[in-house]
């Protein structure tokens, strides 16, 4: 809204939510293309100095994070004085928050030139979810599988999570069981957003980033002090605890957390003693302290440890045992302004300890116990500078891996990585971004890799993109994969690895285009094309031995296509629709065949209400479409059976309204039509959770 009032030759006014007449301190106001400008103080109030010299027509602008911008032409000299109360909408469409993922720099969502997919943290919160395989599995072109022994799996474009690189602030984690990454593990209350780059990205990451990169961004130590707890229980025995404390000192931010989750399984038959589902227990703690050295030098240090117990009953006789644990530390020194250059120090040490074993019931006797401990140590340096129109960009990183393990071959196993790579974004026209870069990798174990992409960013109007970028990627065998040597006598299988498997190499290629409007919707639809050559699987042999014995190999190309859609539409202030669908083929070249288990079809709905007195309401569902799962003869190749998954509907509900005294209370069920499929679950079926939350 805009008033007119009396005050001398300036531009006067006041900055507040237009929803809820909140004060917005820090707003920038400015006039276009002028160089005049100032922001809004602590009570959202400002005044604009205007030159008496300025004449002409101007855009005065005010602008505030998460906000839609407000916009009015004025002309100059003025007649009057003018006064601004500014009603700013709150943005729903998150396209100006800063991300880091795709380019290593930090951009605006909507200006970044690789396609990044963002996960907000308030999302996560109203899902309810308790960890973030939950919710992950909602994002267009993405399924999770949860397996009763490894967790879950992520799917992606048809790269499956072997394919994908996990990191939490950039920190690579560890830590995979048989090649899968078991993101029940991360606790999603410490979470201010996930970003998620799709299809290959190794030009910046190297191994493991073939298929893309889920980057999980927690929130930042304030200079602050806050308090946030929380407590939630639910069906099977959930009890999740979580507490967060933001404690300044002498001008430097930190940052403890903790957090205890509990889950007591389920069995979904109970005529027999084996269980469906394991009881779970999981403690997470970190610590982050960040600050100033001296001017224009800053230092962050952090470390997070993670420790799970898991069980299941088997039979009458045994009980699966699983315990976890991962402790990392890590430092950040980054120089600012000093230098020609900006300059990042980057420090991490993680140690990934993992044992799994058979205990006898009655007397609590381990029948058998198979550790393994995985270890990575990384030193990297980051060079950034802006040159005109270029922002250059190059880093190195050292990189030294290690598995201890009875399962593999001379039980320890060291690697060594440099890494160098450079990447150049060039604006040569307004509406035109080009990304360029390369990394080369020289590694102790399967020698040097080299990793073009190339992107390129058509900005036709101002809420309308086109991407368009081909990236080659490669993925590295696995200690398991070279060196693992177990033997399971139950079965009488064995399982060697391979010394002489050749990396896994890809292509792949992605064009979006991506349109909004500031007030009411947002829409991206997606095509890809991935062609994957030597991926690494597992055969049967014939080693003279007896029992079923297998190894891993190479084979030729295999493809993936597809495209995604996905749009979110606000109506109203009060009403958010989201809605998604992906396609996604495959074919094996040397079989004719399609890629076993993959949801060709898959769509989410979604319906939330911010309702008046600070209540929510969220109404999501998911659609898995028919898949096939193939029994293929292992002398032969020749296919037995297609075994058809019929396709499915899950429905989830949250609930959550704001209360005195700081308190926050949520209900939810996940779930709601209680389906159930034994054979590819687990599925524990319909389940309820309450929550009770406090920040300060």
């Amino acid at each position: 809204m805009l008033l007119a009032s009396g005050l001398a030759k300036n531009i006067a006014g006041l900055v507040v939510d237009r929803r809820t007449g909140q004060r917005l301190a820090g707003a920038n106001i400015y006039l276009e293309n002028t160089g005049i400008g100032t922001s809004s103080d602590k009570k959202g109030a400002f005044i604009l100095e205007i030159p008496d010299t300025l004449s002409g027509t101007y855009t005065v602008i005010v602008s505030y994070v998460s906000y839609n911008n407000f916009k009015r032409k004025l002309t100059f000299p003025l007649e009057k004085n003018r006064y601004f109360r500014v009603g700013l909408k709150e943005s729903l469409l998150y396209l100006d928050q800063i991300v880091v993922t795709g380019t290593r720099t930090e951009r605006l969502l909507k200006d970044t030139p690789v396609t990044t997919q963002v996960i907000k943290g308030d999302v996560l919160v109203e899902s309810g979810a308790s960890d973030v395989s939950e919710i992950i599995d909602e994002v267009t072109g993405i399924s999770v599988e949860h397996h009763d022994r490894f967790g879950s799996n992520l799917d992606l474009q048809g790269f499956d999570s072997n394919h994908i690189l996990f990191m939490v602030d950039g920190m690579k984690i560890i830590g995979r069981l048989n090649g899968q990454m078991d993101l029940s593990q991360l606790s999603v209350n410490d979470i201010e957003r996930i970003e998620i780059v799709k299809g290959a990205s190794s030009a910046l990451y190297g191994n493991q980033a073939m298929g893309g990169v889920v980057n999980i961004i927690t929130k930042e130590a304030d200079k602050k002090p806050h308090l946030n707890a929380l407590v939630k229980g639910g069906s099977h025995g959930l009890l999740d605890s979580y507490l967060s404390v933001d404690a300044p000192w002498r001008g430097w931010a930190s940052k403890w957390n903790f957090g205890r989750r509990y889950y007591g399984g389920y069995d979904l038959d109970p005529s027999t003693s084996m269980e469906d589902g394991r009881h779970q227990e999981k403690y997470d703690a970190g610590m982050e302290v960040k600050g100033s050295l001296v001017q224009h030098v800053f230092l962050k240090l952090r470390t997070d440890y993670f420790q799970e117990k898991q069980g299941r009953v088997l039979n009458d006789f045994f009980e699966e045992r699983t315990h976890n644990r991962r402790f990392t530390a890590a430092g950040q020194l980054r120089i600012d302004s000093l230098l020609p250059v900006s300059l990042t120090l980057n420090s991490e040490f993680t140690r990934y300890e993992h044992a799994y074993g058979e205990v006898v019931r009655s007397s609590g006797y381990f029948k058998k116990s198979d550790p393994t401990n995985d270890g990575l140590l990384k030193n990297e340096l980051l060079l950034f500078r802006k040159i005109g129109s270029h922002r250059l960009n190059v880093g190195y990183s050292l990189e030294q891996e290690s598995i201890e393990s009875r399962r593999v071959l001379d039980e320890n196993r060291h690697s060594l990585l440099h890494n160098l790579y450079i990447q150049d974004e060039y604006k040569p026209l307004k509406a035109i971004t080009l990304l360029a870069g390369g990394r080369y990798d020289l590694h102790s174990i399967y020698g040097s890799q080299f990793s073009p992409k190339i992107a390129l960013m058509w900005s036709p109007y101002s809420t309308g993109r086109v991407r368009v970028s081909y990236g080659r990627g490669f993925r590295a065998p696995s200690f398991k994969e070279l060196y693992l040597l177990l033997t399971v006598q139950d079965v009488n299988l064995t399982v060697k690895g391979n010394p002489d498997l050749r990396p896994e190499h890809s292509n792949s290629y992605n064009l979006d285009y991506e349109f909004w409007n500031e007030d009411n919707y947002h829409g991206r639809i997606s095509f890809f094309f991935n062609a994957v050559k030597d991926l690494i699987n597992d055969i049967r042999i014939d080693d003279g031995n007896p029992g079923l014995n297998y190894t891993y190999h190479n084979f030729d190309w295999v493809k993936t296509w597809g495209l995604e859609w996905d749009m979110k539409y606000f109506p109203r202030d009060w009403l958010d629709i989201s809605l998604g669908y992906s396609y996604l083929d495959s074919r094996v070249k040397s079989t004719g065949r399609p890629l076993g288990g993959k949801f060709k079809h898959k769509a989410h709905a979604a319906l939330i209400f911010s309702l008046p007195y600070h209540i929510k309401l969220n109404i999501r569902a998911r659609y898995f479409g028919k898949r096939y799962d193939t029994l293929i003869d292992d002398n032969s190749g020749r296919i037995i059976e297609r075994i058809p998954i019929s396709d499915y509907t899950v429905w989830n509900a949250n609930f959550s309204i704001k209360m005195p005294y700081h308190l926050k209370l949520s209900v939810g069920g996940f779930n709601l039509t209680n389906y159930v499929n034994k054979t590819w679950g687990p599925m524990p079926g319909r389940e309820w959770y309450a929550g009770l939350s406090y920040s300060l």
